[in-house]
């Protein structure tokens, strides 16, 4: 016994011995380089906790937790672990490379890294999982997502839950590698929601159609207007077969329900005037017919009519369809009429923003023509300067001359001018060998003139 407590002893120094030399060692590195690696580690890991934080918090609201419910615990009891692990050395760093416990070889912060690293893999196992089980039981899912958006659980919450039920095993046969089961079990779970489908949506839209139907029914207005409820039972059985048919065209669903509630309200109005014309006095029956025709008679006067009372009351009826049939084609007409007045404006409006951008385009071409005409003038008045400058060369005055009669200027030594002595003539020669010398600079200015 003594010998066995001995080398339990030494066994236990010696572990001792050796967790002290390892802090020994720890403690023998630079100080400033350790700190900083230390430091480094410890928001890493800050970092990742809050990484894994959100994707926590991602993984709730895409239901990881319902598709798989293991993984995801073993993720978040992962992730609480790390935190507890980070908390150790968080305002401590000395305690980051300190062992987790007295026998463990694994540091404080060893252990928040490996905890974290088995949350991001429980957490990707569920992932893989949710998509597996959306694809195989897409029409389950597409069934629970209709429902949902109906607000089931506030109609029939317990239904609701069974089906939810039944799915989470299918999803749980995925979990499992039981895809074959997961999928023949589809179709029994999507005839069940297809049935509760229908059950709510006649719930929302044809309920209170159906209630007044059966209050009517129990107050004996089949006494009185049997064929007129028949007819709004009849509208109520066919809404009821629509919704079973088109549960989701909403708009038509609402159309026939409307049309059912209609025909109700009609049955109890109809009742309603039996029953009293039932209990009215033979001597009261002339006042009745009276009354209803004096309707007649202010419709008659609504819309401009005679008198019609000397025609029986269906005649008087019908010469009042008539004659609303009459003033609705004049509208008709009128509206047309109308119609066509205004198409023919907007041919006239346009007709006359036309003319409008014609007279603007003769307005620039106008404003264009009269610089034209003043550039040509500065260059008629420029070209009689250049003639004049030219001729006082030679001493003679000239007269200038409109551009139009510039084309070659007049020779004083020609054969009409030579009678008045030879003495003028070197001046006829030196005038015309000048002015021979000028015309190419005047051809050239001519024609450098734009044309307009």
């Amino acid at each position: 016994m003594k010998k066995g407590l001995t080398l339990t002893a030494i066994a236990v120094t010696v572990l001792l011995s050796g967790c002290a030399s390892d802090s020994e060692a720890t403690k023998a590195l630079p100080l400033d380089s350790n700190q900083s690696g230390v430091s480094t580690q410890i928001h890493s890991i800050a970092h990742s906790l809050r990484q894994a934080e959100d994707k926590r918090d991602s993984a709730k609201e895409d239901e990881l937790q319902w598709f798989a419910t293991k993984y995801y615990q073993d993720a978040d009891k992962a992730l609480s672990d790390a935190k507890e692990y980070y908390a150790v050395f968080e305002t401590d760093p000395g305690k980051a490379h300190s062992s987790t416990g007295f026998f463990s070889s694994r540091t404080n912060i060893q252990a928040a890294e490996e905890a974290l690293n088995q949350f991001n893999l429980n957490i990707a196992k569920a992932e893989i999982i949710r998509e597996k089980a959306l694809s195989v039981l897409d029409e389950a899912f597409s069934y629970r997502a209709q429902l949902q958006s109906l607000d089931v659980d506030k109609y029939y919450p317990k239904s609701n839950a069974r089906l939810e039920s039944q799915l989470k095993t299918l999803v749980n046969h995925i979990a499992d590698e039981r895809t074959e089961r997961a999928t023949s079990g589809q179709p029994d779970l999507v005839s069940k929601q297809r049935a509760l489908e229908v059950k709510t949506v006649t719930r929302i839209y044809l309920s209170a159609a159906q209630k007044e139907l059966a209050r009517l029914k129990n107050s004996n207005i089949a006494l009185h207007a049997p064929d007129t409820l028949a007819v709004a039972s009849t509208r109520v059985t066919a809404a009821e077969a629509f919704i079973a048919a088109e549960p989701r065209s909403f708009g038509k669903i609402e159309h026939k329900a409307d049309e059912a509630m209609f025909s109700l309200n009609h049955a109890e109005h109809i009742a309603d005037v039996v029953q009293k014309l039932k209990a009215l006095p033979e001597k009261d029956y002339e006042r009745h017919v009276l009354t209803f025709e004096k309707m007649l008679v202010n419709i008659a006067k609504a819309l401009g009519s005679e008198d019609l009372r000397d025609n029986p009351i269906s005649e008087q009826g019908k010469l009042l369809v008539s004659l609303i049939e009459a003033q609705k084609a004049q509208s008709s007409e009128g509206a047309q009429n109308l119609e066509q007045l205004l198409a023919q404006l907007t041919d006239e409006q346009q007709k006359v923003a036309e003319l409008e951008a014609s007279l603007a385009a003769q307005h620039k071409a106008t404003e264009h023509a009269d610089q034209t005409v003043a550039q040509l003038e500065a260059k008629i008045a420029e070209l009689n300067a250049s003639l004049v400058a030219a001729y006082t060369q030679t001493g003679e005055p000239i007269k200038t001359t409109p551009l139009t009669q510039t084309k070659a200027p007049k020779i004083a030594g020609s054969t009409a001018d030579v009678d008045q002595g030879s003495d003028q003539a070197p001046l006829a020669e030196a005038e015309v060998i000048d002015t021979q010398a000028t015309s190419p600079k005047l051809n050239a200015e001519v024609e450098s003139v734009p044309a307009g």
